[in-house]
């Protein structure tokens, strides 16, 4: 009996285990798509023919800013899925830093005036609440002193 749930454990760490090598696959894949993407944006927003100037516009700044962020959650979540994959555990710090990023996200694009103030400073909680914990855990990664 002993056997047979060590068999039946192994095989589902192996389903595991490929199952987190095609996530990381697909993630890669997609994020690869996402910066060709990102550089299309980028040239057409550039080199417009109906614009006199070769300057971007703010709208399309924060157009570009978003989805760089976009990209950059991307690395993070591969970042994740590959430690996963190589050492079996999910580093929170790692979490914490895309929860981080993607809060950053909707800070920086954030139109102050449709949301409510109260939303607002919910948000910056969430920010201060992130920021604990992400120094929470640097600080339990410090060695010890004697």
């Amino acid at each position: 009996m002993g056997e047979e749930i060590n068999k039946a454990v192994s095989l589902v760490h192996s389903v595991k285990r490929l199952m987190s090598f095609i996530v990381l696959i697909l993630m890669t894949i997609i994020v690869a798509i996402s910066i060709v993407e990102l550089g299309i944006l980028l040239y057409t927003d550039l080199f417009d023919p109906t614009d006199d100037v070769l300057f971007l516009e703010i709208d399309e700044l924060f157009r570009i800013f978003g989805f760089f962020f976009i990209i950059l959650i991307g690395f993070e979540l591969i970042e994740t899925v590959e430690m996963y994959f190589k050492e079996n555990v999910i580093h929170a710090e790692v979490v914490l830093l895309v929860a981080v990023i993607a809060v950053s996200r909707k800070v920086i694009l954030l139109d102050l005036e449709k949301y409510d103030p109260l939303a607002i400073i919910g948000l910056g909680i969430i920010i201060i609440a992130l920021g604990g914990c992400y120094f929470l855990i640097k600080l339990s990664y410090r060695p010890r002193k004697a």
